[in-house]
């Protein structure tokens, strides 16, 4: 039986932030790790002293995790379905970690069994979109083969999966609170390469730059962006525009962010635009979109920016619709849960009257 993403959770509550229109909005909560709910009785949550500090080489940790990720799914899985893991990751890439002193989220994680763990991932990309549907739209790519049945070899390899990447540190990269420590490399950039062959990647005409090298051109562009900055208007029209028409997984912008940063500005005050012709790029650098904090004017496309021009306003009517769709489900479902609201007072004044 095909199983269907649950984007009606506690519909109920009236506090359900719904953003009416592409242009406002808002940035999706910390995505906080359920609790283990293994066989038998939990085990006393591990606690931590204090976030782990960023690694001396973040990019060095990234290409850590991308090969052993690799080398995983391959031993365990294989096939052309690189989709699967890039979406694990990307899954666990979206959970922040916002009390230093509460349960180590790793520790929870790994408790958890491949049908547990394949639970919880839903449940992030669910509760994801609510807040960001164009983003998750373009990202279905990794996430569309939860809406299957998942069989014990794949739930498996979930597993095994996320259990590498947290063990490598994943966490270290991408798990803080401060958006510049989690924006300090590229980690779905390197799990994608890593994941597919040296002859794929020429096929598709995809050579990602090195995040050094990234970083350099950023403070060459960004200097004449940033002098500009103090003269922005804060109407978005008129907001400073930063594209990419050939993005990869986005590590230009997300070097370009950081600059911004480290400049004392804020991502978010500015446009972003960015367009790849291979959609697992295209859905890793929506993903980095959020992980990275660029903010609620983000436009991502997948299309071969040459031959279609007019790719980001395409993508941009598209977002545009996604909204207007996730507005009337949640507007039904609000109703649905009000009305179950509704039927169980009723029932319950009954039976007292009873």
């Amino acid at each position: 039986m095909t199983q269907q993403l649950d984007l009606f959770a506690d519909l109920a509550a009236d506090n359900t932030p719904v953003p009416s229109t592409f242009t406002t909005a808002p940035e999706p909560p910390a995505q906080r790790a359920p609790a283990p709910t293994p066989a038998g009785a939990a085990p006393q949550a591990a606690r931590r002293t204090g976030l782990p500090h960023l690694p001396a080489d973040p990019h060095g940790r990234a290409l850590e995790i991308g090969e052993a990720v690799a080398a995983r799914w391959h031993n365990l899985h294989g096939g052309s379905d690189i989709q699967v893991p890039i979406g694990v990751v990307a899954a666990l890439c979206l959970i922040r970690e916002k009390d230093p002193q509460g349960p180590d989220l790793r520790a929870q994680i790994l408790t958890q069994d491949g049908s547990q763990l394949v639970a919880m991932i839903r449940e992030i990309w669910s509760t994801q979109w609510i807040y960001r549907p164009d983003l998750i739209e373009r990202a279905r790519i990794l996430h569309e083969w939860l809406n299957d049945d998942v069989d014990h070899r794949r739930e498996t390899a979930v597993r095994a999966v996320a259990e590498t990447a947290l063990k490598r540190g994943l966490f270290d990269l991408t798990a803080h609170e401060d958006p510049y420590l989690r924006s300090a490399t590229d980690v779905l950039s390197l799990v994608m390469t890593s994941l597919r062959s040296s002859g794929a990647r020429k096929g598709l005409g995809e050579y990602h730059t090195p995040a050094p090298v990234a970083e350099a051109m950023s403070e060459v562009v960004n200097h004449g962006i940033l002098a500009e900055v103090q003269l922005a208007v804060q109407d978005l029209k008129q907001r400073q525009h930063i594209h990419d028409p050939c993005a990869g997984s986005g590590g230009l912008l997300r070097a370009a962010a950081q600059s911004i940063r480290e400049r004392g500005g804020d991502p978010a005050d500015f446009r972003w635009s960015m367009v790849d012709i291979d959609p697992i790029a295209a859905a890793c650098a929506a993903v980095n979109a959020m992980v990275w904090s660029l903010g609620p004017h983000v436009t991502v496309a997948c299309a071969d920016a040459l031959a279609t021009p007019n790719a980001v306003e395409e993508a941009m009517e598209q977002a545009r619709a996604v909204f207007a769709h996730r507005d009337e489900v949640l507007g039904r479902a609000r109703i649905f849960a009000a009305l179950h609201q509704a039927q169980s007072l009723m029932d319950s004044a009954l039976a007292d009257a009873a």
